[in-house]
Formats: structure tokens, C-alpha cells, sequence
């Protein structure tokens, strides 16, 4: 029994025990108030259990959260380790196309280098001895010469800041 149901008890008993106590209530409104008090505390139980449900909801949430954030950090590396070894292939395969346009007349090889992506062919020349870029270049039509000039130059500037 609670504390408050207690007093209300002990109110409701002590006149009938015999002791003088004199009160401004009636047996009724005592009766009144105690189911008050009974109800208010039948709700506030009711409120903790549910706030304890809630609580055990959000622990649940929370483990989830905490797994879904390890799968996403998992896929994280794993998308990492993946553009890790694109990046190795891609300069592979960079490496041997610039030894083969290397190893080529630069006549034979501009229009080849022509034809390539811009930024590939700006890899190719960075990536060549700078002699043998420079009569490749020349070799290259004058627009796609200036404009891998101008890409170079671009990156130059970026490394700068």
C-alpha cells in the first residue's frame, strides 16, 4: 500500500479507534479523495510503463542504429578498397599505354593520343619523359595540343594552392 493510501487509512481508522481526532471532512469526502488519489496514482503507474516500454524501444532503436553504422562504415572501407584498386588498374593500364606511345613514333602516336579523353591524354604526357612528350606534343593537332597544355598547366595551379 502506498504512503498516501496510508494516510487516508489511517484518517479514515483513527476516529473509529477511539482517539479525539477532530476533522473538517466528511467521511465522504475522504472516501472522494482517496479514490482521487487512488486514480492519480493508477495513472502515473500507468505513464511508468509505458515510459519503461518506451525506454525499451529505444534501447532496441539504438542497438540497430549502432549495427546499421557498422554495415555502413563496413561498406564504407569496402567502397574504398575498391576505388583503391580501380585506381591501381587505371594506372596500370596508364603505365603500359604511355611506354607503347613512348615506345612509338610521336607521328603515329599523336593521332591515337588525339582521340583519347582529354584528361587521359594530359595522364599520358605527365607520365612520359618530358622530351618525348614534348615531340608527341608537337605532333598533336594545335588545338588538342593547347587544350592538353592548358589541362596541364590547370593542374600545375591547383597543386600550387
Amino acid at each position: 500500500m502506498s504512503a498516501i493510501m496510508l494516510g487516508i487509512f489511517l484518517l479514515l481508522c483513527l476516529p473509529q479507534s477511539g482517539l479525539a481526532v477532530e476533522s473538517s471532512y466528511s467521511d465522504q469526502q475522504l472516501i472522494r479523495m482517496s479514490e482521487i488519489l487512488h486514480n492519480k496514482e493508477k495513472a502515473l503507474q500507468e505513464k511508468e510503463s509505458l515510459l519503461r516500454e518506451k525506454e525499451r524501444r529505444l534501447i532496441v532503436l539504438q542497438k540497430e542504429l549502432q549495427k546499421k553504422e557498422k554495415d555502413i562504415e563496413a561498406l564504407r572501407q569496402r567502397a574504398e578498397t575498391v576505388l583503391a584498386e580501380l585506381q591501381a588498374l587505371k594506372d596500370e593500364d596508364l603505365s603500359r599505354l604511355v611506354a607503347v606511345y613512348t615506345a612509338m613514333k610521336p607521328a603515329a602516336a599523336a593521332p591515337l593520343v588525339e582521340t583519347l579523353d582529354l584528361s587521359y591524354a594530359v595522364e599520358v604526357i605527365l607520365r612520359m619523359e618530358p622530351r618525348k612528350a614534348a615531340k608527341l606534343l608537337s605532333a598533336i593537332k594545335p588545338k588538342r595540343a593547347t587544350a592538353i597544355s592548358r589541362s596541364i598547366t590547370a593542374l600545375n595551379a591547383e597543386e600550387i594552392k
